[in-house]
């Protein structure tokens, strides 16, 4: 059967459908930048207020950092401790809208990243967890900022709709809002007809305009470190965010899955704050003795050597400081199969040549340096 002919109406007919799916298609992928992980619809590009906010954002210090590792520790663990893909997404969402609302600020995701960090550990403080979506879940409340232990007063100001406390506001969500700072940005983020404190994507574009508010370009260190001032009125705070946020832009961060919680950071002793320096030295030295290889029977191990290998003093070979005779000599009885009777003998050699040593290396002292000379020999 032969094909039926169109005409020019028919055919110009049917290219218009064809046309408005073409520009619906192109409205997509233009705005798909600014979609949330589930694809709900397109971000709100916020006002940002032409005024500093005087009010901060946050009032606690440091809630998302382990306080018994302090600051130090929480810089040395940002690549292990990870980025959840939905924080990660948001941060760079808030910067693409930032980017549009205040092209003068010129906000970096790696500000609003270390604030996460600073705050919640991206969303994963006191048992929460990041789903695809970004919202906290079961959702991250603050202490009662009850003008207790040093705390700020702040009464409630929202009734307990958004932190569940009628009587004393508390910060709520990843980015640690105060309710009343929260009702002068919020940002309904990721289009979902909701602003959500404990949305990661509405919580740091919120920080975002909190940021850019007023007067300041975030790639001038002296205005990065007003705007986080303002945000939280902590000096050691406003620290420790910009050395983040500096490790993050240098490439030091991984990218972890979402849906996990972080538990509490397990602090050795060497680097325990809680401790004086003497008593972190002091566990540095057992933890490093402790973590040494054992030696095998017969031998007496050099540091930085493993026991019935090649070029240690069980074999008959020297490596330096802590080789002894009695080691070498334990050494032959082994291979003669008399290690069991000369080992009594060549264990009371040994001890008796390192303790000469070391007496003739450090005749007057100090007795750490005997110790530690001590040390290299196994004793």
């Amino acid at each position: 059967m032969a094909a039926r002919s169109l005409s020019r109406w028919q055919k110009a007919g049917a290219l218009v459908p064809m046309a408005l799916l073409v520009t619906a298609w192109g409205a997509a992928l233009s705005t798909s930048g600014l979609a949330n992980a589930s694809g709900t619809g397109g971000a709100e590009v916020p006002d940002v207020p032409t005024v500093a906010l005087d009010q901060p954002a946050s009032v606690q210090d440091a809630p998302g950092i382990d306080a018994r590792s302090g600051s130090a520790t929480a810089v040395s663990t940002l690549s292990p401790n990870g980025i959840p893909s939905s924080a990660l997404y948001a941060y760079r969402r808030a910067e693409s809208l930032l980017a549009k609302a205040d092209a003068d600020c010129h906000l970096p995701w790696n500000l609003l990243a270390a604030i996460g960090r600073v705050e919640s550990n991206h969303g994963r403080s006191n048992g929460n967890s990041l789903g695809a979506d970004g919202v906290a879940t079961p959702g991250i409340y603050g202490v009662a900022l009850d003008g207790k232990n040093g705390r700020a007063r702040i009464t409630d100001t929202d009734n307990g709709r958004l932190d569940k406390d009628p009587v004393y506001d508390r910060a709520v969500g990843p980015m640690q809002f105060i309710p009343s700072t929260w009702a002068s940005v919020g940002v309904d983020a990721d289009g979902n007809d909701s602003k959500n404190p404990q949305d990661i994507d509405d919580a740091a574009a919120a920080a975002g305009v909190y940021l850019c508010a007023g007067p300041g370009d975030m790639r001038d260190e002296s205005d990065a470190r007003t705007a986080v001032g303002r945000y939280n009125h902590s000096s050691s705070y406003v620290d420790l965010v910009l050395q983040i946020s500096k490790r993050y832009a240098a490439g030091d961060f991984t990218q972890s899955p979402d849906g996990y919680s972080v538990a509490p950071q397990l602090t050795n002793k060497s680097f325990d704050q809680t401790l004086s320096e003497s008593q972190r030295k002091k566990a540095a030295k057992q933890e490093q003795k402790a973590n040494e290889p054992k030696p095998t029977p017969g031998t007496t191990p050099t540091p930085g050597t493993t026991p019935g290998t090649g070029g240690t003093p069980g074999t008959g070979g020297s490596t330096g400081g802590g080789s002894t005779l009695g080691g070498a000599v334990q050494g032959v009885g082994d291979s003669l199969g008399l290690g069991g009777v000369t080992k009594p003998v060549t264990d009371l050699l040994s001890r008796t040549e390192a303790t000469l040593q070391c007496t003739l290396r450090y005749p007057l002292g100090p007795s750490s340096k005997f110790e530690a000379c001590m040390d290299s020999f196994g004793y």
